[in-house]
């Protein structure tokens, strides 16, 4: 029953907007269209326990705002505008231009964005790392049970748990540029994007948690009290600190580790003849098919509390996130396999789902039914 309410919404939307391609475009359109929003729909419920993970840090009624209209948004600024700004700023070719081939030249496009490729992956990487060394040094000091045993629990321990994450996102960084100015793949220039996009990832990290911090101050009461105006433009910007944090995990999943631009709808419409800006709506209106079920997933996975009742979930998606940017980090320096971009956070998150699991009181209860009958 949980599972038709959540799929309710994103598939009257798929239907609706397959039923106007189909009058406007023609048949093909429509079922690329409904391949398309059925992929991106896999990839949300693939995101969904990490976003919840995110959605429980956060305090309400930023809570509320994110997993009503800022996840919502902030996949579409993400997976639509951070491409051809990330191109611009990376100096491949001017923000009018960066945008007009997103949308017309996508093989231009994806040429330029490979450019600027190596500064992207290694700020990703760093920032994304920074992120996940929250859970590792457990920067806050919650109370948890330690998923990987001694080794993770004394790491949720550590003094100056911050300066640690700052450390080992900058160990990242050096190492990783070091290797690449050895690596035989790339040639010198690309060692300094390297190390200024880790750089920039770090710097960038930092100045996020400085604004949430500030944002805390006037929605948790400690300074205000109570959110009147004031509290609220604070409220959208801790939310929005969250919003480019899982953003920045997706565009760095999907367009920079795997290489694959949203608007070239994976492949999906470009073989069907249509033109280029018929393929950016249906690819727009796909993403905003999943946007919605990730936003529902999401919201449903926090209402049930399904990440405290499954003690190990929110490690799992914890260290997607720390196998995200090692994988970024590597492949820096060698192709990763296709398979491991698509399936390593359905198994981490596969693994603490299984070991959350009550295997023993099961056991126990089928035991006591056996030796009963």
């Amino acid at each position: 029953m949980a599972t038709r309410s959540l799929l309710t919404v994103p598939l009257v939307l798929t239907v609706a907007a397959a039923t106007v391609a189909w009058v406007a475009l023609g048949p093909a359109a429509a079922l690329a269209f409904g391949a398309l929003a059925l992929l991106e729909i896999a990839m949300a419920a693939d995101s969904s326990v990490p976003m919840a993970g995110i959605a429980g840090r956060l305090h309400s009624p930023a809570r509320r705002l994110f997993l009503s209209i800022g996840i919502v948004a902030g996949v579409l600024a993400m997976r639509l505008v951070l491409p051809p700004a990330a191109v611009a700023v990376g100096g491949a070719t001017d923000p009018a231009s960066a945008v007009d081939e997103a949308v017309f030249a996508p093989g231009s496009f994806s040429a330029h964005l490979a450019e600027v490729r190596p500064a992207l992956a290694a700020f990703g990487a760093a920032f994304i790392w920074s992120v996940f060394a929250e859970y590792l040094f457990n920067t806050d000091r919650l109370s948890r049970r330690s998923w990987l045993g001694g080794l993770e629990a004394r790491l949720a321990r550590v003094a100056r748990p911050r300066a640690w994450s700052v450390v080992t996102a900058a160990t990242g960084v050096l190492v990783t540029t070091v290797l690449v100015g050895r690596h035989d793949a790339w040639t010198p220039d690309a060692v300094l994007p390297v190390a200024v996009g880790g750089a920039a990832g770090v710097g960038a990290y930092l100045v996020s948690k400085r604004i949430a911090r500030w944002a805390l101050r006037g929605v948790d009461g400690t300074d205000t009290g109570s959110v009147g105006t004031r509290g609220a433009w604070r409220v959208h910007a801790y939310a929005s600190t969250v919003v480019f944090e899982r953003g920045l995990v997706v565009f760095m999943l999907f367009e920079i580790l795997d290489g694959v631009y949203s608007l070239s709808g994976s492949g999906l419409l470009g073989a069907d003849g249509l033109g280029a800006l018929e393929q950016a709506a249906l690819a727009v209106a796909a993403i905003a098919v999943g946007a919605v079920f990730l936003a529902r997933t999401t919201s449903h996975l926090d209402q049930a509390a399904t990440l405290k009742r499954l003690r190990y979930l929110k490690a799992g998606a914890a260290y997607v996130l720390g196998v995200l940017a090692v994988l970024l980090w590597t492949s820096l320096l060698l192709p990763v396999p296709g398979t491991v971009v698509a399936w390593f956070g359905t198994v981490v998150i596969g693994l603490a789902l299984a070991s959350s699991l009550p295997w023993r009181a099961w056991a126990r209860r089928f035991r006591r039914r056996t030796l009963a009958g």
